[in-house]
């Protein structure tokens, strides 16, 4: 033992930072339990549910279910209606973040599971009884179906046209495979969003016949992400007694469809374990067949032409920078232009390729990209003839058309940039003048004004008669009242009626 002793010793510190190192990295927890579920299925009236009836749970319309064992058929057992299922969770860490954000793997801590006896493809009875999911739970009741009131019928998203050709708002179909007319006014469409079941949603309104779909418009061209998304169908519970799923609405049908390139269903809860169809591009339709089949897979649906569009001609452009010939300068940074179109296309959904060759070289552009109809180019610092501009557009449905034209790049002569430097110089010193000539223009009028010449003195002011006198003349005298000029002979003020007999007398 005394011998080992150094051994062990060299073993333990040789593990040490081992264990700290891994102490130290980050934990990724296990999977959670899932949640059980076991009692007797039974219908409305008490009666146990026949024999290999499927019990299935759901959670914002995916199925979570699972069996005790392998091949369990997840159905009830025997006569009296037994059944235990499971209801896988979402993966979480310690702190209760997804350990798989990009996709919903299970239910959440809180959710409510609604419990169906089938899966929804077809018409299916749903349990009035719903619980809150809880990891690793052990739920044991009974199940008993809910009233026919409020059991949905099994209606189906049969279409759905992210980017119509011709533009203008998305809209979808709803189908019903049952053989009686059906409200859509009981159902409504719904989207999720990042970390939400509930998105947005939309009522529907009026009936749709046996066997018939209707057209639904999405009130707006981005109401779904064309890039990826998830649309679903819910049926409107009316309540009251013996209410399917404890009066909860009840997701009936759910379509999630991702781009196979730059998708962007990537995120929970919109993404989930029930996988996800091709996403419609412009002028296509994700769509079931002509039976509405279901069957939960995404295999349900295909791509098809948009209902009302017809196969197309071929698209058109024509490039107007640079015209045929047309000489461009060497060394700069030149706009290429074109127009173009399509008979059932927007622009912005046809592809273009633009390129210029040079001799034996090509020089790329434009990789398709949609909708451009400019680039700019820094042009070689060459000098070269017969330079090939070239165009190309493909319209989403493969039709395809071309334009080329022919430049040329040039130097700019000695002689044209000597005149355009003395030109820049002669206006360069009309500027310098006139800015001097306004200087002395303001310096001149800041000047002080010249002094004003002495005024001429006041002519003295006239003397006025003594009262009473005669005026020069002989013919006036003045009133010694109100001090009036009037005639000689007069004796009395015609303005005052003064008495000249008072003279003598003080003016009252």
């Amino acid at each position: 033992m005394r011998g080992r002793a150094p051994t062990i010793v060299c073993l333990l510190l040789l593990e040490l930072p081992l264990v700290l190192l891994l102490g130290t990295g980050s934990v990724i927890a296990p999977p959670p339990i899932a949640m059980r579920t076991q009692g007797h299925a039974l219908d409305q009236s008490g009666s146990p549910l026949p024999a290999g009836t499927p019990i299935r749970t759901f959670v914002d319309g995916v199925n979570y279910t699972t069996g005790r064992f392998p091949r369990d058929s997840m159905a009830v057992q025997n006569g009296i209606g037994s059944f235990a299922i499971l209801t896988v969770g979402n993966s979480k860490t310690p702190a209760n973040a997804s350990d798989t954000p990009s996709v919903q793997e299970g239910a959440n801590l809180g959710d409510l599971v609604v419990y169906a006896a089938g899966d929804f493809t077809s018409a299916t009875g749903v349990f009035q009884e719903s619980f809150v999911w809880s990891p690793g739970n052990v739920t044991i009741q009974d199940l008993h179906l809910g009233a026919a009131s409020s059991t949905p019928e099994p209606v189906k998203i049969a279409g759905i046209v992210t980017l119509p050709a011709q533009g203008g708002n998305q809209y979808a179909f709803v189908c019903n495979p049952t053989g009686s007319p059906v409200s859509l006014a009981d159902y409504y469409l719904e989207r999720d969003a990042p970390g939400s079941y509930h998105g947005g949603s939309l009522s529907l309104t009026g009936v749709a016949a046996s066997i018939s779909s209707v057209r639904v418009n999405l009130s707006s061209p981005s109401w779904l992400t064309p890039t990826g998304d998830a649309l679903k169908l819910v049926y409107r519970n009316p309540k009251g007694g013996a209410a399917s799923a404890g009066g909860q609405d009840i997701v009936v049908d759910r379509v999630e469809f991702n781009a196979t390139r730059n998708g962007t269903l990537s995120w929970e809860p919109g993404n989930t374990i029930l996988g996800d169809a091709s996403a419609p591009g412009p002028g296509q339709i994700l769509q079931r067949d002509g039976s509405c089949t279901d069957t939960n897979d995404p295999r349900d649906f295909s791509l098809a032409m948009e209902p009302g569009t017809s196969a197309n001609g071929r698209p058109t452009v024509a490039i107007t920078v640079p015209s045929p010939g047309q000489q461009m300068p060497a060394g700069t940074t030149v706009t290429f232009t074109w127009t173009m179109s399509d008979d059932v296309f927007l622009n912005v959904y046809l592809h273009v390729w633009a390129n210029v060759t040079i001799g034996n070289g090509t020089i790329p552009l434009v990789v398709d990209q949609t909708g451009v109809t400019s680039v700019t180019w820094t042009t070689r610092d060459i000098v070269a003839t017969d330079l090939v501009f070239r165009v190309d557009v493909q319209d989403p449905f493969g039709a395809h058309t071309t334009a080329s034209t022919t430049f040329s790049l040039t130097r700019q002569s000695p002689i044209a940039l000597i005149a355009a430097i003395l030109i820049a110089v002669v206006l360069i010193v009309f500027v310098l003048f006139g800015y001097r000539r306004a200087r002395k223009h303001d310096q001149a009028s800041k000047s002080p004004p010249p002094a004003k010449p002495p005024a001429a003195p006041a002519a003295p002011l006239p003397i006025a008669p003594p009262i009473g006198a005669v005026l020069a003349g002989g013919d006036k005298k003045v009133c010694p009242r109100c001090h009036t000029a009037v005639k000689v002979e007069d004796v009395t003020c015609f303005f005052c009626g003064y008495k000249f007999t008072e003279e003598n007398a003080p003016p009252p």
